[in-house]
């Protein structure tokens, strides 16, 4: 199975329950996503760090909760609720080198892991004969970006992960997760209607 989560990480904000404050990259002024592995703090954009603090920077109260879900925290609940599960994470963090991206692929196509847990990088490129079944997580905050061609790289991107199920003639399975089944994108990715995508954004 592939699971896409399209945010790397372990949350993608960290907020005081007090005050509601979150630490802010000081050059990009974005929020700054938690990585549990490094116990850092860490702007997407420019790569600014910072040890995640013990108590909040503007009133100093010790709550701090971590808002969202990253890959890094998907594998954590998945590793926790099913133990039996061979895990694989594949997103930045764990590619740093050529041959850390080939050893996942290769472990992932040869059955030493069986579940694939990544990013954008798992929906292009990838011909898997054994995966039955990809779940797409969180779809409305891909489709809630800021960016006027949300739509549009949402769509390409969960059809892309959807088309990794059921390769060499095999059904499979496609679970996507969202608040709004009834959105006319939604149906169109389900459908597979490139064309109705097409002419909704005309």
């Amino acid at each position: 199975a592939i699971i896409f989560q399209n945010r790397r990480g372990f949350s993608p904000v960290v907020e005081c329950h007090q005050c509601g404050g979150s630490p802010k990259c000081p050059n990009c002024d974005v929020s700054l996503t938690y990585h549990k592995t490094t116990a850092a703090l860490t702007c997407h954009y420019c790569g600014y760090t910072f040890r995640m603090p013990q108590a909040c920077p503007d009133c100093g109260n010790t709550d701090l909760r971590d808002r969202g879900a990253g890959t890094e925290k998907v594998e954590d609940i998945i590793a926790d609720e099913f133990p039996a599960v061979r895990i694989a994470r594949m997103d930045l963090d764990t590619t740093h080198t050529r041959n850390a991206y080939e050893r996942i692929i290769a472990e992932f196509a040869s059955g030493k892991t069986n579940l694939l847990i990544g990013t954008q990088m798992v929906t292009k490129g990838l011909d898997f004969d054994n995966v039955g079944v990809v779940g797409i997580m969180s779809a409305d905050t891909m489709l809630n970006q800021p960016d006027f061609r949300a739509y549009e790289h949402s769509f390409m991107m969960m059809t892309q992960v959807a088309g990794r199920a059921g390769r060499k003639g095999r059904r499979g399975r496609v679970i996507l997760q969202t608040t709004r089944p009834g959105l006319p994108v939604i149906r169109q990715i389900v459908a597979g209607d490139y064309a109705g995508f097409f002419r909704g954004l005309m």
